[in-house]
């Protein structure tokens, strides 16, 4: 991404008194994601080095900044692979960064992988069963981010960008959303964004999961479906059923999904790839798109044919 915020040394330096991390040794850009402005630091404290993710909170995300920090303590005390924050010096308060608010956090271990096998897809879906059924103990009430309503609103704003075809596919799988959002099927904190980027293994051990700017109330099976979505579908958006096998199988661990939630995650499939096509349309920056849609379209394109095939729709 494009770092927002530029950061000097001497800023930085300042920034991090507030902490029980030492002083500033080195600092990076972490120039992916598209949303907010990251940096990797590492401060030294008696002859050690300290690794450490330095988050400032960019946008419409700094009004949701203080329930994605309570969110991920509560997953973190629960135990779920979440980065802590760095603690604060006592009397202080949550510094910002030219007035916009930040998250300090540990920098997790392990990697992305883009070519991930059935055991990485069943640790994913067994993490997000976890996550489900822990915050269910959470006193957090939020709308979803990208209801029925979302989606129509900004296909509207965006629909110059689409063919007619992609319009009526979107329009089509917004009716069928508006339906699967009145079926009464269980409901819930979501991560809402469990792409592999935002998934950190040692080998196949899952050690992080990251970016909780997603997070909201929805249907559970919407998790499913944006996993489903990215890691178990190949190049042309056709789905890789062992590797959705596998992440299912992995969630039925944690949490077994109901009758109701099986049937309706074809359907939801869609939803979701509907839903980030639109995200994704939301980038154009006048020049072209940060994030390219095309990805999402496809898979859209592949889900629906196979629904219609087999009579979802």
């Amino acid at each position: 991404m494009a770092v927002y915020t530029k950061l000097p040394a001497d800023a930085l330096a300042t920034y991090l008194e507030n902490f029980q991390i030492g002083s500033l040794k080195t600092y990076e850009a972490i120039t992916t994601g598209i949303e907010n402005s990251n940096y990797r630091i590492v401060t030294r404290l008696f002859d050690e080095d300290v690794k450490s993710v330095l988050t400032i909170i960019e946008g419409e995300n700094q009004a949701r900044t203080e329930d994605v920090r309570r969110a991920m303590q509560h997953l973190a005390h629960y135990g779920l692979p979440v980065p802590q924050s760095r603690l604060l010096k006592v009397g202080v308060k949550q510094p910002k960064i030219e007035g916009k608010p930040t998250f300090l956090m540990q920098d997790l271990p392990g990697q992305h992988f883009t070519d991930v096998s059935t055991d990485h897809c069943s640790a994913l879906g067994e993490t997000l069963g976890r996550l489900h059924t822990t915050s269910t103990a959470l006193d957090w009430d939020r709308p979803a981010l990208y209801d029925s309503s979302w989606m129509s609103d900004t296909l509207t704003a965006y629909r110059k960008h689409l063919s007619l075809n992609h319009i009526q596919l979107i329009e089509r799988v917004i009716d069928d959303y508006e339906t699967l959002e009145t079926a009464g099927l269980p409901r819930g904190l979501i991560h809402g964004d469990a792409f592999k980027d935002n998934v950190l293994f040692d080998n196949t051990h899952l050690v992080g999961l990251l970016d909780f700017f997603h997070i909201s109330q929805d249907l559970w099976i919407m998790d499913l479906a944006i996993a489903i979505n990215d890691w178990c579908t190949d190049s042309q958006g056709c789905l890789r059923n062992d590797h959705a096998a596998a992440l299912l199988a992995g969630y039925d661990s944690a949490r077994r999904l109901e009758r109701e939630e099986r049937a309706a995650l074809a359907v939801a499939r869609a939803v979701a790839a509907a839903r980030f096509a639109l995200t994704r349309l939301e980038t154009f920056d006048g020049k072209g798109f940060r994030k390219d849609p095309q990805g999402q379209l496809q898979i859209l394109h592949q889900v629906v044919a196979v629904n219609i095939q087999q009579g979802f729709n």
